[in-house]
């Protein structure tokens, strides 16, 4: 990354500063209340030059999320659908009973070389339905994929009701995994590390500049090195109306996995540049940044809330828009 101006990882405040809307990547599944597309993760394949881009259809309840699309792009801008898991092959991959798919994170495991998908899904099933992590394997992004198992489960106090939409990197080697926790009363971000991806060790709730977290408090972005450690980039979502969480605020954060805590680093206002954005809360929550080094510059994926909707979870429609930033 260039940093020529700037020591250690790239400012978050001139991503922020240099930002520039690209296009719309991919339109909602259908142009009604409750279609949705995003929730995803970007992987780049530096030995084909490619860029895989996973995604979560939407459409009003009771249909709710009912695939996993896996799309490639030989410039991250442009997207082509390789392949789809529809709701009813996982249900009858895992014999579990899923009522929608959310949060996803596609990575490559570096022993092994495969490719893991980790998703976000509704279990509907006793003793208290609610949302896990599942993860799929396969040897290539196209397939075929193969369910290992849950590997974040609703295990401790604080989430009783949810274990999901993670944001997972590889950092070293070591998986760190920042995933929503709700324990039925506050929504709060986790952490948990693996050696191999499988094998989770839940670290508990994260600190915020060492007190609490508030008591609606999500994070969505990417995990990146920094000189001064682990550095999450992405949005803050603070505001809950309908059951929908929305946006406006482009953080940055140092993740201190010793002490398991959040220190700001910088917190700044995203001003939409696009016709597809709300003025007022233009990010339904979900995001995915990734550095392109072919075009030395960052990459950040947004599900943005179309304008002529109203917010909550079946009134607004979402698309996958995609800006760039590139920092001299």
């Amino acid at each position: 990354m260039p940093s020529l101006m700037w020591s250690g990882f790239p400012p978050p405040q001139a991503i922020l500063r240099n930002k520039k809307f690209k296009k719309v990547v991919l339109e909602p599944p259908e142009y009604k209340p409750g279609a949705w597309r995003g929730a995803g993760k970007v992987l780049i394949d530096l030995e084909n030059r490619e860029f895989w881009l996973t995604t979560r259809p939407r459409k009003a309840r009771p249909v709710r999320g009912y695939a996993v699309e896996i799309y490639r792009s030989k410039n991250g801008e442009d997207f082509y659908l390789e392949t789809s898991i529809t709701r009813e092959e996982l249900i009858s991959e895992t014999g579990v009973k899923i009522a929608s798919i959310e949060g996803q994170q596609l990575l490559r495991d570096p022993l092994t070389g495969k490719y893991y998908l980790y998703l976000s899904v509704d279990v509907d099933e006793p003793p208290i339905p609610g949302w896990d992590t599942l993860l799929l394997a396969a040897e290539d992004p196209k397939g075929p994929w193969k369910s290992l198992g849950f590997v974040l489960r609703r295990e401790e106090s604080y989430e009783v009701l949810e274990a999901r939409d993670s944001v997972i990197d590889i950092i070293d080697g070591l998986y760190f995994a920042v995933y929503k926790a709700n324990d039925g009363s506050r929504v709060n971000m986790a952490l948990a590390v693996s050696r191999d991806g499988i094998n989770w060790r839940k670290l508990g709730v994260l600190g915020l500049d060492g007190k609490s977290q508030p008591h609606y408090f999500f994070l969505s972005g990417k995990i990146f090195a920094g000189a001064l450690g682990l550095i999450f980039i992405g949005f803050e979502t603070l505001y809950v109306t309908r059951g929908g969480g929305y946006t406006d605020t482009f953080v940055a954060y140092l993740l201190d996995h010793r002490r398991v805590d959040l220190e700001t680093l910088f917190k700044g206002k995203w001003v939409p540049e696009s016709s597809y954005e709300r003025r007022d809360y233009p990010v339904h929550g979900y995001c995915d940044i990734v550095y392109d080094p072919f075009k030395e510059r960052f990459l950040i994926y947004i599900e943005a809330v179309d304008p002529s909707s109203d917010l909550g979870l079946d009134y607004e429609m979402d698309r996958l828009i995609l800006y760039e930033s590139c920092i001299d």
